[in-house]
């Protein structure tokens, strides 16, 4: 196995998507490949943790040296609060993008459902756009997307214009701690509903490992197998 080589890639921009979530651009001093679903890894020094290392997925591609990291700010977390003190021009040593939690590369001829928590719709916003502006993809496709509060909807105008332009494209944000005129509660149940009559279907999960595996459990109960789940955990 390779070793994962580390480059200095600079932050170009920052933007304070919501109160404890910013968007982190990085631009690579050279061009870089990248498929939807991937996620690169910061060296940090001095990190109170066992490795010096974190995965953070990536939310998009700029351009073709540059990309997009969504990442939440953990007041106990071992990296986050090194990464969230710097600055527009500072430097981090980055990972070129890895991981196989990625789409198929022919085409899918299944209904789609991505799962998810918080900071984990990261990769699905590149997945889905990669299906409905490029991939031409004409089957029902349905994002689930479990938060507290609506403060919390990572990208919610961005999901909401697809919407409106694919009608195959479902956007289902589920809010557990507030009270408005969607969702409610936890996603399992909403899932669980719309696969009452749906068959034929490939999910893709991403969020906290508790969230995960009740998922997991819950579709492997209505006669799917480990093939038509891909996973990504975070925590």
């Amino acid at each position: 196995m390779n070793s994962i080589q580390f480059h200095k890639a600079k932050i170009t921009n920052l933007i304070q998507e919501t109160p404890n979530v910013k968007r982190f651009v990085l631009t690579f001093p050279f061009e870089i490949s990248f498929k939807a679903g991937q996620f690169v890894m910061l060296k940090f020094e001095g990190l109170n943790h066992q490795f010096d290392t974190r995965s953070y997925s990536i939310a998009g591609q700029i351009n073709a040296s540059s990309i997009e990291l969504c990442v939440v700010y953990k007041e106990d977390g071992a990296a986050t609060p090194l990464l969230f003190n710097n600055k527009i021009g500072d430097e981090l040593l980055s990972s070129s993008p890895e991981g196989r939690f990625v789409l198929p590369e022919e085409p899918i001829n299944k209904n789609l459902f991505f799962i998810c928590t918080g900071t984990g719709v990261a990769p699905f916003r590149c997945m889905i756009k990669e299906l409905l502006l490029e991939r031409n993809h004409k089957l029902p496709v349905r994002l689930f997307f479990g938060c507290r509060k609506r403060e919390d909807l990572l990208y919610q105008s961005e999901f909401e214009q697809l919407q409106m332009d694919y009608p195959n494209f479902s956007y289902l944000p589920v809010l557990s701690r507030e009270s408005w005129d969607g969702l409610t509660g936890y996603v399992h149940p909403h899932y669980q509903k719309v696969l009452e009559t749906t068959a034929d279907a490939l999910f893709y999960l991403c969020g906290w490992t508790e969230m995960i595996k009740e998922t997991r459990d819950n579709i492997k109960n209505l006669g799917y197998t480990r093939q038509d789940i891909k996973v990504e955990f975070y925590d």
